[in-house]
């Protein structure tokens, strides 16, 4: 907690001496998009002399969420963003005297919240940005929280007036936390492409 708390005072000591150079442009934004890889792990199962239990995960299909932030000196994109991602796994036991193998299924959510920066290359209307952040947290159900967590990004922007639309690629490494009672958790690495639209003021 103290070193996300010192990454949020440097990232404003950063940026407000930029507040007197420069008009402000405020954006709200809403994304979507899809997973590449896993988005879901099994991290614990446990033996007892009487029983197993197991558990098995399926992928999500989708991502969506939103997001506000700010422009500062037309190059840097500043935006803080809540993401959403169904999740679902199966716990198997199998227990003896008698022999059984009752199923439970669990249907859920995956909620990620990043704080992200980016630096818009180039002028005109559509400009390529690069960047990253910190996924400062994550929250799923049944299952463990990984954060904080180091993101990278990039991707091109198109500006069409006061609208922007900006398909981007992120990439998340999350650590892994050993745990003995939760069922399910993110894999070491998650690849996302997304497609963002902001309304820029």
């Amino acid at each position: 907690m103290k070193y996300l708390l010192w990454v949020c005072v440097v990232a404003l000591l950063a940026v407000i001496p930029a507040f007197a150079q420069t008009p402000i442009r405020i954006e709200v934004s809403a994304y979507g998009g899809v997973p590449l890889n896993h988005t879901l792990r099994s991290v614990f199962c446990c033996t007892t002399a009487a029983s197993f239990l197991s558990y098995s995960t399926d992928d999500a299909s989708y991502i969506t969420g939103l997001s506000a932030g700010v422009v500062l000196l037309d190059r840097i994109h500043v935006t803080f963003g809540a993401m959403y991602m169904p999740v679902s796994f199966r716990s198997t036991g199998t227990t003896c005297c008698p022999i059984a193998h009752p199923i439970t299924s669990t249907h859920g959510a995956s909620w990620e919240f990043p704080l992200l920066g980016d630096y818009r290359w180039l002028n005109g209307a559509v400009r390529p940005f690069s960047g990253g952040g910190l996924m400062i947290g994550n929250r799923t159900s049944g299952g463990q929280s990984q954060s904080p967590a180091p993101v990278v990004s990039g991707g091109v922007e198109w500006l069409r007036q006061r609208f922007v639309i900006r398909p981007e690629v992120r990439y998340t490494h999350y650590p892994q936390h050993p745990s003995s009672n939760v069922a399910v958790g993110r894999p070491r690495t998650q690849i996302q492409i997304l497609i963002g639209v902001a309304y820029r003021m």
